[in-house]
């Protein structure tokens, strides 16, 4: 979770606008022109210093946001791409164009007292923001969490979870449960969790799967204790569980669970899953970056089908993050670490072909048409 809001991106505030001749933003793989070119559209990207550009897919054309100031470093966006959730507690949405520009809302969040989950702050149809208390911060297990509504204000107690993100289809939340404290000779750097939930206001709560089922899912030896972290596709029929050794170790797996629990399809931990998978627009295909088994790579898996590997360009070493394109055809990679005022994007079609390697302006927060 981290701290954000939203932020409406209209075309009618052109005004507040600015081009920002960076000169990182150079085409095409190694420096080549013409390596990246056919993606068409924009793409929005936050830069290291909390700033918001846009910029065309190979990286130029660099547009800074002037009228939004510095937003945070965090930003997400919605299932259907017509918001942003940012760190610095605005509102937003998606009209025609690709301008950006702040949108009121009655949540309040302040980015001190409370955050919004992160990266799946939207509930609802995106009429409501799942936020959580941060009494601790983002190291806490327990944190009091709550679906607001962005036209009201009017907040519901969804209990308390580790790890949390918004249900597409309800008022509510797929959530991660910490594990009770046990004595144990192994040490953890992350927060082991026991179950995946899925909690909707007004429901009984529905465990989807423990993390002994989640772990022998991911083909990992038990009893390992794991953070598991839900991400819901773009629609809330299906959840990527991303199940990660509480150790620290590289072994991370993904567990693919229908809304009610079902298992669907698994990513064995051997491939050594890093940062956070991508939901295709239509849902039904997966984007993530592996370091196992053939070393560092682009993985496209049709869910329960078929996984298309490509390897990533040396200056990908660092890529954990990744976006689609609005019509599911090209998937494009930054580094979510990254601390340099720009850095090197990833980009190829989701179908096949090499990567290209190009330069951006910052984390590539969300692809607009």
């Amino acid at each position: 979770m981290a701290p954000a809001a939203v932020i409406v991106l209209a075309a009618a505030v052109a005004a507040g606008v600015t081009l920002w001749p960076f000169a990182s933003g150079r085409p095409g793989a190694a420096g080549q022109p013409g390596a990246a070119v056919g993606f068409g559209g924009r793409v929005v990207a936050l830069t290291a210093t909390g700033d918001l550009t846009t910029a065309d897919p190979d990286g130029a054309n660099v547009t800074a946001v002037s009228a939004l100031g510095t937003v945070g470093q965090v930003a997400s966006a919605s299932p259907d791409g017509r918001y942003l959730s940012l760190g610095n507690g605005q509102v937003a949405i998606v009209r025609q164009g690709s301008a950006l520009a702040p949108y009121p809302t009655k949540v309040p969040v302040s980015g001190r007292s409370t955050e919004v989950a992160w990266p799946d702050s939207f509930a609802d149809g995106e009429r409501d923001l799942i936020v959580l208390a941060a009494y601790s911060g983002y190291a806490s297990a327990i944190n009091p969490i709550s679906v607001v509504s962005l036209a009201t204000g009017r907040s519901l107690s969804l209990g308390s979870g580790d790890m949390a993100e918004g249900d597409p289809q309800a008022p509510g939340a797929f959530l991660s449960v910490a594990a009770p404290p046990r004595a144990s000779a192994a040490v953890s750097q992350l927060i082991p969790d026991s179950k995946i939930e899925l909690r909707d206001s007004g429901r009984p709560a529905v465990v989807l799967a423990t993390a002994a089922a989640l772990n022998h899912g991911a083909g990992q030896s038990q009893p390992l204790p794991v953070q598991l972290i839900p991400y819901p596709d773009p629609s809330g029929d299906k959840i990527a569980v991303v199940v990660e050794p509480a150790s620290g170790s590289k072994q991370a797996g993904i567990v693919v669970l229908s809304r009610t629990g079902r298992l669907i399809g698994a990513v064995n931990g051997s491939l050594a899953v890093q940062g956070v998978p991508a939901w295709s627009p239509s849902g039904r295909t997966l984007a993530y970056v592996s370091s196992g088994s053939g070393g560092l790579a682009l993985r496209v898996w049709t869910v329960g089908g078929a996984t298309l590997t490509r390897s990533l360009p040396a200056t990908g070493a660092g890529d954990d993050w990744c976006v689609w394109s609005p019509d599911g055809a090209s998937v494009l990679c930054g580094d979510s670490a990254s601390s340099t005022p720009s850095q090197d994007w990833a980009i190829a079609r989701a179908t096949g072909g090499a990567m290209a390697s190009v330069r951006g302006p910052g984390l590539p927060i969300a692809w607009l048409p």
